[in-house]
């Protein structure tokens, strides 16, 4: 295999989803190792010849020697062929190039399974810029009392008839029940609720761990004594449900249908899933990982399978199961990633608006399709930046505002 079959091989199994870790790795160390950014044009060169079939202007001798030169083993710039044309980036090619020129924290776009990002690395925002949502979150007790969690408060928190409450590290709490104590069992609900540019994990009574998303609420008993385990939610949550045979458990989500009397009902034992219901969405989504669930509204149910997925329809209460349901997907932003794969301008838009508490407001109408995650660790303007190398949109930062024109 010549030099340059090599280079354009570690880019097609980057942008085909079946590179190795080894290989992204060699192809970003070759990325940062080149100050020069001819690794980038050539790049696009080659994606945009061998990966779409476009026509371009391409010297195979010329980018032969430039290859030769970024796969030597001197990658001083002096080796390097000198650039003799500006050029124009296909989208596809920026965003795998450019998110490996930015692998040192401002941006990751690549098409494999990341690893989680934790939030306690999150990048500064600089001037006219927007930091990313933190762990935060404000627990209302039984009584009414609020408990704001951004501050750095561990320990015990409160204590709710036969509940403990306490705070275990950044961004969780942790409910412990007490089988053994003779008082008065009485049912008390708590409330978590996280605010936009906010997330938090909760691991309730039964040991069921939650995971909620930016402008999210989860309500919840403070200790399960009943038939059921149920639990109602407001936004986006991941669950992982703890197995309990005698006691099945309930997520209940309004779907503000009926006057808000309506729910769609998700039934579990011991699972793992994510489910996406927010006010301002069209759809409420859920998507199970692992186990099974079987969810219920107006009358039709439907069992889902590990990689399997349902919606329903808020407009006209219908339950849909998608033909292709991508569970990394589903539940890149718990992991801490912005998911922009399959979304247009307006989904992308709100998923941003929300995790950054921003306003968007748009100049003009505007038409973009989007690939790629992104960390959702760093400042607005480096997601803005990876988006806008699509060529079909532009952003503005003023303030608490995002500006979108075409």
């Amino acid at each position: 295999m010549s030099i340059q079959d090599r280079l354009a091989y570690l880019l097609q199994q980057a942008v085909s989803h079946t590179a190795t870790a080894a290989e992204l790795q060699e192809l970003s160390d070759l990325i940062q190792a080149d100050q020069t950014g001819h690794t980038a044009q050539l790049a696009e060169m080659l994606l945009r010849k061998d990966l779409s079939g476009e026509a371009v202007d391409y010297d195979e001798t010329y980018w032969n020697q430039v290859a030769s030169n970024i796969l030597a083993a001197d990658r001083s710039p002096e080796m390097l062929a000198p650039v003799r044309t500006p050029y124009r980036r296909a989208w596809l090619a920026a965003a795998i190039v450019s998110g490996l020129l930015l692998l040192s924290g401002a941006a990751y776009w690549l098409w494999q399974k990341p690893a989680p990002v934790p939030m306690a690395t999150v990048t500064p925002a600089p001037a006219n810029d927007v930091a990313p949502g933190t762990n935060k979150a404000v627990l209302t007790l039984a009584d009414g009392t609020q408990v704001p969690l951004d501050s750095a408060i561990h320990g015990a928190l409160a204590q709710q008839g036969n509940t403990k409450i306490s705070r275990q590290g950044a961004g969780k709490l942790t409910y412990t029940y007490n089988a053994a104590s003779h008082d008065a069992l009485t049912m008390q609900y708590n409330t978590l609720r996280t605010p936009r540019g906010g997330q938090f994990e909760v691991t309730l009574p039964d040991g069921t761990h939650v995971w909620l998303n930016a402008e999210s609420t989860l309500k919840y008993p403070v200790s399960f004594t009943g038939r059921n385990r149920q639990v109602e939610l407001n936004g986006e949550a991941y669950f992982e449900v703890a197995a309990n045979a005698q006691q099945p458990f309930r997520v209940m989500v309004p779907t503000h249908a009926n006057n808000g009397k309506d729910s769609l009902e998700i039934a579990v034992l011991g699972t793992h899933f994510n489910v996406m219901a927010y006010n301002d969405e069209q759809q409420i989504k859920t998507t199970l990982l692992e186990g099974a669930v079987r969810v219920s509204s107006h009358g039709s149910s439907k069992r889902l399978e590990p990689g399997e997925g349902v919606n329903l329809n808020k407009n006209n209460n219908t339950l849909s199961a998608p033909a292709n349901v991508n569970t990394e997907e589903a539940v890149a932003w718990k992991n801490g990633f912005i998911q922009l794969e399959g979304n247009d301008i307006a989904s992308a838009m709100r998923l941003i608006s929300r995790w950054y508490d921003v306003e968007i407001i748009y100049k003009a109408p505007v038409s973009a399709h989007f690939r790629g995650i992104i960390p959702r660790n760093v400042p607005v303007s480096q997601v803005l930046k990876m988006m806008e190398l699509t060529g079909e949109v532009h952003f503005e930062i003023k303030g608490k505002q995002l500006i979108v024109s075409p």
